[in-house]
Order: structure tokens, then C-alpha cells, then sequence
């Protein structure tokens, strides 16, 4: 799969496409993903995702006059770029191409941003979900996307929302389940378990001298599950581990002005400051506490780390 981002393609290609922002890249999104790739085999052309590097929402809440409704305001990443180049290749796309978000970009017209994706691209065909809109301030919706089609000469294809039994899978869907604390229910609608990575970085050395050493996790603009002890697979390289993760304010040892990531690794005894590991959430296995004393704290520790060891078993990694 070759990534365009900062180097536009010299030559104009044809290809079969999606356009959004696939935050996620959830169940629903690899519906309308995985037709791509078969129509553009069948027509033997390359496939394409148009896609975002930073979600337009967060662009536009630096701007606070578009905040007008909770429902525009940037709650965080499902998937940051990395993540989703990386899925995107697993799935198979030949192209996929990151949009640079920036106020120049959001401000096109619908026809100027359709006018935009064909100076680099043939469109033999776009296919899009039936919520699609786009433009300046997502104005244009279906009817415009049909005139547009017909007026530059390529397929247009829509697709109905598939749903999970009876929800419909959205990306505004998966982001409340997992700011709620439910992971097993999220990973229905993903497709796959909810992971986030991030810097470990010095902490307090408390979870050491309890005798559960922690590394606490640096986490940048992705959303963050409810607070709680969570189940967990970490990966740090090529090698995973079972973790007990602990996401919140650490109430026994005196709040935190904001919730942290600590993950306990399981069986490990190495120093990974200053490395980047990523986290796999599991379940979450009990609410945030505070404990009357360090020696409860050391207990409820090792219940969390007893029932996790007995429940799973570590996966290999292909």
C-alpha cells in the first residue's frame, strides 16, 4: 500500500474510492472499505481511501463559533493516523491518501473539493455511506455528490448503514461505549479490541515499592475509556504481555489533577522508560477506589492480577 500525505501523486491515476473520515475504522466504515477493494479488482484498477490526517472537528473547534452543538465538539481519536494507515494496509488498499486538514481545505466548496480529488486521481467510481455530506461545512449532501458525479463523469454508489443486531454502527457509537467503560460491547462494533499506545514515562516509583511496578503511559488526543481497573494485552516491540491497567485519578495515594494510564505488566521485570508500548483493552474488571490503607491496595492488586492471569492466556503475535 503506498501512503500519499505530503508528496501528491505527478500522474493521474484511475481508481475506484471512498471518501471520510473513518475515525475507528469500525465495523460499519469497513463495509463500505471492503467494497472498494472488490470493485476495484474486479475492474483491475487500483483501490483508494481519501481519508483525513487530523479529524476536521478538531480543526474547527479552535474556532469556538462552530461549537454550536455537543455533537461538533473533537472528544478525541478512535484511531490516530498511525493506526489507521496500519489497518488500511491490512485490508489491502493500494492508496490511501491523508487529506492535510487545515482551514484552506475545509473552507472548498463541495465542487472544489470533488475538483480537488480528480486533479490526482480518474474516478471510475466513489462509493460512499448514505449519511455522507462534504463541502464547507458539510452542506452538500447526496443530491449534490449525484449532480456532481454526473457533471465529472464518474460512477457514484451508495450504501446503506449495516447495524449490530439493532444499532447502527457509528463511530459516535463506539466513542460512547468506550468513554462508558464498556470494551467487550465496543469491540463488537470495531471489529476488533480498542487499543491505544503511547510514551511510558517516569512516574512516582510507588507501584514498584507496593511490588507491582507500573509504567505510566503518555496518551495523546485519543479518547479515553471510563475510569477503572481494565484487562489488558501490551505490546512492546515484537513481544506482548498480559497487563492490568489502571486508568484514573490513583484516590488511595491522593488525586491526580487529571486520570492517568498505569499498566502493570504481567511476569516482566524489564525497563522500558522512554519506549513506546501500545495497550489492548480487554474488559474492565472493576471501578477506581480508594482504599483505606496500601497493604488493601496491594491485595486488591493481586485479585486483579490473579483473575486476569486465570482468564487469559497470551496470543502470539504474527
Amino acid at each position: 500500500m503506498k501512503v500519499i500525505y505530503k508528496k501528491l501523486p505527478s500522474k493521474r491515476k484511475s481508481c475506484i474510492a471512498t471518501v471520510g473520515v473513518f475515525d475507528g475504522v469500525h465495523l460499519g466504515h469497513q463495509f463500505i472499505l471492503k467494497k472498494v477493494i472488490l470493485e476495484a479488482k474486479k475492474q483491475k484498477i487500483p483501490s483508494l481511501v481519501i481519508t483525513f490526517d487530523i479529524p476536521p472537528k478538531k480543526i474547527l473547534n479552535r474556532d469556538s463559533s462552530t461549537q454550536k452543538q455537543s455533537k461538533d465538539i473533537f472528544k478525541g481519536y478512535i484511531t490516530d493516523f498511525k493506526q489507521k494507515a496500519e489497518i488500511l494496509q491490512l485490508m489491502g488498499f493500494d492508496y490511501v491518501w491523508f487529506l492535510k486538514t487545515g482551514k484552506s481545505l475545509l473552507s472548498l466548496s463541495a465542487e472544489n473539493f470533488i475538483i480537488y480529488i480528480l486533479r490526482y486521481f480518474d474516478l471510475k467510481e466513489l462509493i460512499v455511506g448514505e449519511d455522507f455530506r462534504f463541502g464547507y461545512q458539510r452542506r452538500a449532501d447526496l443530491e449534490t455528490l449525484k449532480s456532481l458525479s454526473v457533471r465529472y463523469g464518474f460512477k457514484l454508489s451508495v450504501l446503506k448503514k449495516i447495524k449490530n443486531n439493532t444499532q447502527v454502527i457509528s463511530s459516535s457509537r463506539v466513542r460512547k461505549l468506550i468513554q462508558g467503560g464498556k470494551l467487550k460491547e465496543a469491540a463488537k462494533f470495531l471489529g476488533r479490541y480498542f487499543s491505544l499506545e503511547g510514551k511510558v514515562i517516569k512516574g512516582e516509583g510507588i507501584g514498584f515499592k507496593l511490588g507491582f511496578p507500573t509504567a505510566n503511559v503518555l496518551i495523546s488526543d485519543h479518547i479515553m475509556p471510563l475510569c477503572g481497573v481494565y484487562s489488558a494485552y501490551v505490546i512492546i516491540g515484537r513481544k506482548i504481555f498480559l497487563g492490568a491497567v489502571n486508568i484514573g485519578v490513583r484516590p488511595t495515594l491522593g488525586n491526580t489533577e487529571k486520570s492517568v494510564i498505569e499498566a502493570h505488566l504481567i511476569n516482566f521485570k524489564e525497563n522500558i522508560l522512554g519506549k513506546t508500548i501500545e495497550i489492548i483493552f480487554l474488559d474492565r474488571i472493576r471501578r477506581e477506589q480508594k482504599f483505606s490503607s496500601l497493604a488493601e491496595l496491594q491485595t486488591a492488586i493481586k485479585k486483579d492480577i490473579d483473575f486476569i492471569t486465570a482468564k487469559y492466556s497470551i496470543p502470539s503475535l504474527n
